[in-house]
C-alpha cells in the first residue's frame, strides 16, 4: 500500500518523533511505499516550555519527505494536504496527542477525505494532561472525520468514546505502545558495568531511574520526596536515584523539593534533553525505572524499560496498570505518595526481585511488538 505519515520529524526530537520513525521503519520493512509529511515548525519559541525543540536524533531515523505543517498557519495546512494528495496514498496515518494541533489536523483530514483517502489516527491521548482552551471542541473537530483509530490503552479508548460520541467501535483497534529499542540497529549493547562506567555511575549501587520530559503531571517532586527514606535505609553509598530529562516550564518546584529533601548525596539530577543514543545507556545502567505520575493515559517510558528487560515501579493511574503487572513486572503504588514510592523501591531491592521481574518483562515484551501495530494500521487502511 501507499501510506503517508503526518507528524513531527527530524530534526525535531522527542518521543513522538521516535515513535513515528519506528512506525516508518516497520511499515517500510513490510513493503509499503511511504511518505512522511513533517512539520516546518512545532511550537513558537514563547510557547515552548523546554530548552530545545530540535537537535541531534538517532542516525537511523529517516528525513521527512515534505516539510509544510505549522500548527498556527492555516496556509500551511492546505499545502500539507496538497503534499499528501500528490503522493496519492491509500491512507494517511497521523499521531494525535494534543488539542494544540487539532485545528490544523481537522482541516487537513477534511481535505484528504474529500479526495477519497482514508485517515487513521494513532491516539496517545484524547484528553490532554494540561489545560487547553476549548480542548474538547478542538479534539472533536480533529477526530470526528477520521476513518479509524488505534488506541494505545483502554483509558484512551474510553476517552475517545466520551469525547467524540458516535465513533463506530469497529473502527477502533486496541494496540498498546510498542517497545522502544533506542540502540543503533546492529550494534551490540553495552553491559550494565560498561553503561555505568560511561555515565559515571557507581558500579555497585542500587540505581532507580526516572527518564523523560519533566512535567508537573509526571510527579517528580513526589519521587524527590521519597529520597530521605531511601537514604535512611541504604545510606549515602547504597542507592542512587537518577533523574534524566528536560524540565518543561518552571523548575522552581523541583528546586524547592530538592532543598526540602536535602538528599543530594543519593540524587543524580541530569537536567536537559537526552539524545536517543544516550537513552539506552541510562536504561541499561539502571536496575528499575520509576514513574511517579500524578495522571497518565499511557507511557512510552514503560516500553523503553521493557525493551531492556527492566522492571517498572509506577503509580496506579490511567492506563499504566494495563502494562505494569503488579508483583510480576514491577510494583504499583498510589499517586502523590512519596512514602509509598520509597517503600516500593525498598521492597524491590530488598526482596531481590530484579531477576524474576526482568524475566517476566522479557516474556511480556512480546505483547508490545511493532508488527502488531503495523497489522492494526494495515487493517484500518484496507477497510
Amino acid at each position: 500500500m501507499r501510506l503517508a505519515l503526518l507528524g513531527p520529524a527530524p530534526p525535531f526530537h522527542g518521543g513522538i518523533v521516535t515513535y513515528l520513525a519506528m512506525m516508518h521503519r516497520i511499515l517500510g520493512a513490510r513493503g509499503h511505499d511511504l511518505h512522511w509529511a513533517g512539520f516546518r515548525s512545532q511550537y513558537p519559541g514563547f510557547l515552548f516550555p523546554g530548552t530545545s525543540q530540535t537537535g541531534e536524533t538517532a542516525s537511523w531515523m529517516p528525513a521527512p519527505d515534505s516539510v509544510r505543517f505549522v500548527p498556527w498557519d492555516p496556509l500551511s495546512w492546505g499545502r500539507t494536504a496538497d503534499d499528501l494528495l500528490d503522493f496519492q496514498p491509500d491512507a494517511v496515518i497521523a499521531k494525535y496527542w494534543l488539542p494544540y494541533f487539532a485545528a490544523g489536523y481537522g482541516t487537513v483530514v477534511r481535505r484528504v477525505r474529500e479526495a477519497g483517502v482514508r485517515w487513521i489516527y494513532v491516539l496517545d491521548n484524547v484528553v490532554a494532561h494540561e489545560r487547553y482552551p476549548f480542548a474538547g471542541a478542538l479534539t472533536r473537530w480533529a477526530l470526528a472525520e477520521a476513518d479509524g483509530f488505534v488506541a494505545m490503552s483502554d483509558q484512551v479508548k474510553r476517552d475517545l468514546f466520551a469525547t467524540v460520541p458516535g465513533v463506530d467501535p469497529s473502527a477502533v483497534i486496541d494496540c498498546p505502545h510498542p517497545v522502544y529499542d533506542l540502540g543503533v540497529p546492529g550494534r551490540q549493547r553495552k553491559t550494565r558495568a560498561e553503561a555505568r562506567e560511561s555515565l559515571g555511575l557507581p558500579a555497585e549501587a542500587r540505581i532507580a531511574l526516572f527518564f523523560g520530559f519533566i512535567k508537573p503531571y509526571k510527579g517528580v517532586t513526589h519521587l524527590i520526596g521519597a529520597l530521605p527514606r531511601l537514604r535512611e535505609h541504604y545510606g549515602d553509598d547504597g542507592v542512587r536515584v537518577v533523574v534524566v530529562g528536560d524540565v518543561y516550564g518552571d523548575d522552581t518546584p523541583y528546586i524547592a523539593a530538592r532543598e526540602a529533601a536535602d538528599c543530594e548525596s543519593i540524587l543524580d539530577w541530569r537536567q536537559g534533553y537526552c539524545p536517543d543514543q544516550d537513552v539506552e545507556d541510562h536504561v541499561i545502567a539502571a536496575d528499575v525505572l520509576v514513574l511517579p505520575y500524578v495522571s497518565a493515559t499511557q507511557s512510552g517510558i514503560v516500553q523503553v524499560a521493557y525493551a531492556y528487560d527492566r522492571p517498572v515501579i509506577s503509580t496506579d493511574v490511567g492506563g499504566l496498570p494495563e502494562v505494569v503487572r503488579d508483583g510480576r513486572t514491577g510494583f504499583l503504588v498510589p499517586p502523590e505518595d512519596p512514602s509509598a514510592i520509597a517503600d516500593a523501591v525498598i521492597r524491590f531491592f530488598d526482596g531481590g526481585h530484579a531477576e524474576a521481574f526482568g524475566g517476566a518483562v522479557a516474556a511480556e515484551r512480546e505483547t508490545y511488538s511493532w508488527d502488531r501495530l503495523a497489522e492494526a494500521l494495515e487493517s484500518l487502511a484496507e477497510d
